[in-house]
C-alpha cells in the first residue's frame, strides 16, 4: 500500500493548529489589565461550555458505602455513587485517623491504568494526603478499575484506551462527547465529596495523571469550586501534539476546541482565578516544551487576577513520580491548609482487594447500567423524535451538517504514472495515469487515477462520454482495481480520498501492519483532529468524490458510475445523494446503519467515517431509499 502523499494530511493540520496557536497569541498579548483578563476568561468559559454540553440535571447521587478499613494514620471507605440514574461511579474516600474541625478535600482523578484508583502510585497520593491532614476521593474512570464495560462480552480490539476511543465513536454518532461523560462522573465526585460532613467546602483541591491529569484540566474549566488544580503528565500545547503526531484519547480531543480558537491553557483559565500547578517530565510522549510555554501563558493571566501558578517538568517518563507528587503535596497543603508540607511519609497503603468497593465488578450491584444502555436509550429517543425530511430539505441539511459547499471543478497537478503492480514490464500493460486534486486548496487531499492499457494519459482526457465509471476503494485504489476485471470499452478512475491508498497519513502510529479498524493509529487520529476543528474526515471525503465527478462531469462524461467498496462506500452514498450530476451508485459490502453501529459492542467503524451527531438527521439506509439502492 502506497502513502506516496499521505504527508499532505498531516501537514495541513499542522498549519491549522500553528495559524490557531499565533492567533491565541496575539490575543493574549493583548491582555494588560485584570479586567482584561477577567473578559477573556468569559470569553473561553463560554466557548468551553459549549464544548461540554454537560446535563442540566444532577440526579440523586444515592451513595452507598459499603465498607471500611483502618489503617496507620488513615481509613479508607469504599463506596459508589450514582452520576447519571443506575450508572454507578466506584471510589475510595480516604481520611485522617485525627481530624478536628473540618478538613479540606481533594478530588484524585486517575489516569489510564487497568485497576484505575487501586494503581499504586495513585495509592500512594492519596494515603501522603491523608496523612497531612487532607480528605481524599478517588473515583474510577469507566472501564478502569471496578467500573469495567465489556466483562463477558467478545471484542475485535480490547484494550483500554482502545474501549474508550469504542464508547466514544458510539457517543459521537448520537452528537454527544465521551470527554463529557467522565467530567460529568468527576463533577458528580465533587459533590459527594462536598456533601461529607468532614469537608470544608471552601478548601477543595483537584489532581490526577495522565487521564487524569485531562480530566483534571477539563473539570477546572467547568467546576469552579477548587480553588488549586494539579494535573500531572498531560498539559502540553495541542500544536505540539499534533506537530508531533501524537494520537491521544477521544476523551483529550474537545470537539471545536481548534475551531473555537483554544488551546490547553484557555481550560485551565476558565475558572479563574485558580491556583495552579503544572507538573510535566523530561521525557514524556506529552511534549514538555508545550508544557513551559502553557505554564507562562497561564501564570501572566493569573497574576493579574491574584493567583498562584507553578510548574515542575521532573526528570524522568511519563506517570507520577516522587519528584511531582512532592510538588503536589507542598502545592495543595500551602493552598489549603496554609503551610507546605512536602514529605512523602513511607506508610502502609491499602492492599488492592481493600479498594474495591463492589468485589471488583459492577455486576454485582443490581440493576446497574452501562453506557451502552443509556446511550441505546439516548438513541431510541433521538430515532423517535427524529423529524423525517424531504429529498431537498435533508440534502441542504447534509451540506450544512457536514460544512461542505457546493462542490467546484478542483486544481488538479499531473503526476508521474505507476505500472500495475502485478506486470513487470512498462511497455503494452496496464498503467495507472495520476492526478492530484486540490478540494482543499493549497494542499493534495486526492489522488485521481486512469486505469488503462496501452495508451497514454498524461493529462485528463476530455472526449466525451456516455458514462465514466469512479472507483471509490476500500483502502487502496491501486491494489483493488488491478485486480478487478476491467473490461476493454470501459473508462475507469480510482480515486483515493483523504487518509485513503496514496494519502494514507505517512506518520503518527508505525506498527507492522497499518490497520483503518484499528481503534488508536493514524486513521483514527487525523479523525480526531478533525473532530476538534469543527470538520470531519468524513465530510473531506464525501467533498473529495464530489469534486471528482465535477471534473469528470467537465471533461466530457455524461453519466458517472459511482462505484465503491468496503470503507468507500459510506462517503460514496453521501456523494452520490448530495451530487447534482448524473451518477448511478454500486455498492459492495460497507455497513447496514450508523444505529447499528451506536448499539453494537464490538463495532470496529473507524472514527474517519463518523459524521458527529449524523443521526440526529439521517441514516444510510434513508439515503439509500432515496437512491433506490
Amino acid at each position: 500500500m502506497s502513502t506516496l502523499y499521505g504527508s499532505n494530511i498531516n501537514e495541513a493540520y499542522v498549519d491549522l493548529v500553528r495559524k490557531n496557536f499565533a492567533d491565541r497569541q496575539e490575543r493574549l498579548a493583548k491582555i494588560k489589565t485584570a479586567e482584561d483578563a477577567k473578559k477573556y476568561i468569559a470569553e473561553v468559559r463560554a466557548k468551553i461550555l459549549d464544548i461540554f454540553q454537560l446535563p442540566q440535571e444532577r440526579t440523586p447521587l444515592n451513595p452507598v458505602v459499603t465498607g471500611e478499613h483502618r489503617y496507620n494514620g488513615y481509613s479508607v471507605e469504599n463506596l459508589y455513587y450514582y452520576s447519571r440514574p443506575g450508572y454507578p461511579v466506584t471510589a475510595n474516600f480516604y481520611k485522617p485517623a485525627k481530624i478536628s474541625g473540618k478538613i479540606p478535600g481533594i478530588l484524585f482523578v486517575c489516569g489510564h491504568s487497568l485497576n484505575g484508583k487501586a494503581a499504586e502510585l495513585y495509592r500512594t497520593c492519596c494515603v501522603n494526603l491523608a496523612h497531612k491532614g487532607i480528605a481524599v476521593l478517588a473515583i474510577d474512570p469507566v472501564e478502569q478499575g471496578e467500573r469495567r464495560q465489556y466483562e463477558g462480552v467478545k471484542l475485535p480490539y480490547d484494550t483500554l484506551c482502545g474501549n474508550h476511543n469504542l464508547m466514544g465513536k458510539q457517543l459521537a454518532l448520537i452528537g454527544e462527547w465521551f470527554g463529557s461523560w467522565r467530567v460529568w462522573d468527576a463533577i458528580r465526585g465533587m459533590d459527594y465529596l462536598e456533601s461529607r460532613p468532614e469537608i470544608d467546602a471552601s478548601r477543595l483541591g483537584v489532581t490526577g495523571n495522565s487521564g487524569g491529569g485531562t480530566l483534571t484540566t477539563w473539570f477546572t474549566a467547568v467546576d469552579q469550586r477548587p480553588i488549586a488544580a494539579a494535573p500531572n503528565c498531560y498539559v502540553t500545547s495541542w500544536k505540539h501534539n499534533i506537530e508531533n503526531e501524537l494520537p491521544a484519547d477521544i476523551e483529550q480531543m474537545p470537539p471545536h476546541a481548534l475551531e473555537y480558537g483554544l488551546e490547553m491553557g484557555d481550560f485551565l483559565l476558565a475558572q479563574g482565578p485558580r491556583h495552579t500547578l503544572l507538573l510535566g517530565e523530561k521525557m514524556d510522549f506529552f511534549d514538555p516544551r508545550g508544557t513551559q510555554e502553557t505554564y507562562e501563558e497561564v501564570k501572566r493571566v493569573n497574576d493579574l487576577i491574584g493567583a498562584d501558578t507553578a510548574i515542575l517538568i521532573g526528570p524522568t517518563v511519563h506517570g507520577y513520580f516522587k519528584e511531582s507528587r512532592i510538588a503536589m503535596y507542598t502545592f495543595m497543603t500551602k493552598h489549603l491548609l496554609g503551610k507546605e508540607a512536602p514529605e512523602e511519609v513511607d506508610n502502609e497503603l491499602p492492599p488492592e482487594k481493600d479498594t474495591y468497593a463492589v468485589g471488583n465488578s459492577l455486576k454485582n450491584i443490581p440493576g446497574q447500567r452501562f453506557l451502552r444502555d443509556i446511550l441505546k436509550e439516548k438513541l431510541d429517543a433521538i430515532l423517535a423524535n427524529r423529524k423525517p425530511l424531504g429529498r431537498e430539505e435533508l440534502k441542504t441539511a447534509l451540506f450544512q451538517e457536514l460544512k461542505i459547499s457546493a462542490p467546484t471543478i478542483p486544481y488538479y497537478r499531473v503526476l508521474r504514472p505507476l505500472p500495475s503492480p502485478s506486470m513487470d514490464a512498462w511497455v503494452g500493460d496496464w498503467v495507472f495515469w495520476r492526478y492530484a486534486l486540490e478540494t482543499n486548496p493549497g494542499y493534495i487531499t486526492a489522488i485521481l487515477m486512469r486505469f488503462a492499457k496501452g495508451d497514454s494519459f498524461f493529462h485528463i482526457d476530455d472526449t466525451p462520454r456516455k458514462e465514466v465509471t469512479l472507483y471509490i476503494p476500500d483502502q487502496d485504489a491501486v491494489a483493488e482495481l488491478d485486480r478487478r476485471f476491467v473490461q476493454t470499452d470501459e473508462v475507469i478512475y480510482g480515486l483515493d480520498i483523504r487518509t485513503i491508498g496514496e494519502m494514507m497519513p505517512s506518520g503518527t502510529d508505525q506498527p507492522l501492519k497499518r490497520n483503518y479498524y484499528a481503534p488508536y493509529q493514524f486513521d483514527y487520529h487525523y479523525a480526531s483532529v478533525a473532530i476538534m476543528a469543527g470538520q470531519s474526515i468524513l465530510a473531506g471525503k464525501i467533498y473529495d468524490i464530489l469534486c471528482a465527478i465535477r471534473l469528470l462531469a467537465a471533461k466530457g462524461a455524461e453519466k458517472v458510475i459511482l462505484e465503491a467498496k468496503g470503507l468507500g462506500t459510506i462517503p460514496a452514498l453521501f456523494a452520490a445523494f448530495l451530487t447534482e450530476d448524473k451518477v448511478e451508485l454500486k455498492l459492495t459490502g460497507g455497513i447496514d446503519s450508523y444505529a447499528k453501529e451506536a448499539t453494537f459492542p464490538g463495532t470496529i467503524l473507524p472514527l474517519s467515517c463518523i459524521q458527529p451527531g449524523i443521526l440526529k438527521l439521517t441514516d444510510l439506509p434513508e439515503l439509500r431509499k432515496f437512491l433506490g439502492v
